[in-house]
């Protein structure tokens, strides 16, 4: 069956590793999987099965034709006067072009008979007009049910209304269905299909040389370097460790963001320059999960937190803030003793205990069960009992 994944670009970023990771999993399935691409960036990140990537350049598309640019001018005008508009206003070119080129696609390669899935509010943003009963919009996160301010209603029933919407965990579709009610909104249908985890990949990438791996023991936090995720946080909760239990590890931080400075400002006010160490971005993160310590994720909110499922593949133990969203979808049973609430003490403790504990059988039971449960056969088979339903 040929299916389809739309995704914005293919930055390095949580969405768009799992936009990858969701083209290869259906194609490891024996499915006909093509990743389609919005914008033309550098290719950070690319699918390792045998996957069609396409490169749909709506803006090029728009820009050649004879109104393209003074409309493309109009919207970015209308954007300095009402904020968050121009992805909006310049989604009615870009949808025609991206219809026009699916269809070029389909009619040179065969019919995407189990759908496409647009992945991202930012996808949805550029391609809202589009209506076919085959489109599924994936949302990957907790969605701010004013994030458009006085325009709100009418953006988010233009995004949702008459849809298929898919969310990656139950906080997130409970985060829809109270944005459905707010702004009465009618999708046509909505249910939760979490993210593939592709376990045996990750250990096996987790098994290659990281030639600037860090030479003492260590424990890990990894992401976005935004406030979101919340690392000075962490970074207070590392203080109060060294500070009250001289733990031998230090902390590095693998990432890029713009709260970078933040973060760095936070090391240097506890005079923490010596035991705190940030490492960038990386396209090939899982050695650093399998060589820490611990890996603890101290977001605010989460769309599900496919990094904790990442460190617990690589045999890394992890500690997670009870956050709104997703967390609680894999941080449940044996694996909830680790929770801990978003302060830097009750973080601390939670560390701690966890880097003191060895784990029992029933936990390792647990978590290769728990793996299982994200697993590549699981989210696709998934997928298709959806399609199948939406077909008729």
């Amino acid at each position: 069956m040929r299916v389809a994944i739309v995704v914005n670009c293919l930055k390095l970023g949580g969405m768009e590793r799992v936009a990858v990771s969701l083209s290869d999993a259906f194609a490891d399935n024996g499915d006909d999987a093509t990743l389609i691409y919005l914008k033309n960036r550098n290719q950070d990140i690319t699918p390792t099965s045998n996957v069609d990537v396409q490169l749909f350049n709506l803006k090029k598309s728009v820009l050649k034709t004879g109104i393209g640019l003074p409309y493309y001018a109009i919207c970015k005008l209308l954007n300095t006067l009402v904020s968050k508009t121009f992805p909006l206003l310049f989604a009615y070119p870009g949808a025609f072009f991206f219809k026009r080129n699916l269809q070029k696609l389909e009619a040179e390669k065969g019919k995407f008979e189990s759908g496409s899935f647009f992945r991202g509010q930012g996808t949805f943003e550029q391609l809202w007009p589009l209506r076919d009963e085959r489109f599924v919009y994936v949302c990957e996160n907790i969605i701010k049910p004013h994030h458009y301010g006085a325009l709100s209603s009418i953006v988010y029933r233009a995004l949702f209304d008459c849809k298929n919407i898919v969310c990656v965990s139950e906080g997130a579709h409970d985060s829809f269905q109270s944005l459905a009610n707010v702004h009465d909104i009618s999708p046509s249908r909505s249910q939760v299909i979490s993210n593939p985890n592709n376990t045996a990949y990750i250990r096996k990438q987790a098994d290659r040389d990281e030639p600037d791996m860090h030479p003492r023991p260590f424990i890990l936090g990894l992401g976005r370097l935004t406030q979101v995720k919340n690392f000075t946080l962490l970074v207070e909760a590392y203080a109060h460790l060294v500070e009250k239990h001289d733990i031998p590890q230090d902390l590095i931080i693998v990432g890029e963001g713009k709260d970078r400075e933040n973060i760095e400002a936070s090391v240097k006010a506890l005079n923490l320059e010596h035991r705190v160490f940030f490492k960038g971005a990386r396209k090939n993160p899982f050695p650093w999960f399998k060589h820490a310590d611990l890996f603890v994720l101290s977001s605010r909110f989460e769309g599900l937190g496919m990094v904790l499922l990442e460190a617990l593949a690589c045999g890394t133990r992890v500690v997670c803030t009870d956050s709104p969203g997703g967390v609680r979808q894999i941080m449940d049973g044996e694996l909830e003793q680790y929770l801990c609430a978003q302060d830097n003490k009750s973080m601390a403790n939670k560390m701690l205990q966890a880097m003191s504990h060895r784990w029992t059988n029933s936990e390792r039971e647990y978590v290769q069960a728990k793996l299982s449960e994200f697993s590549q056969e699981a989210i696709v088979a998934a997928y298709k009992s959806l399609n199948s339903r939406v077909e008729k």
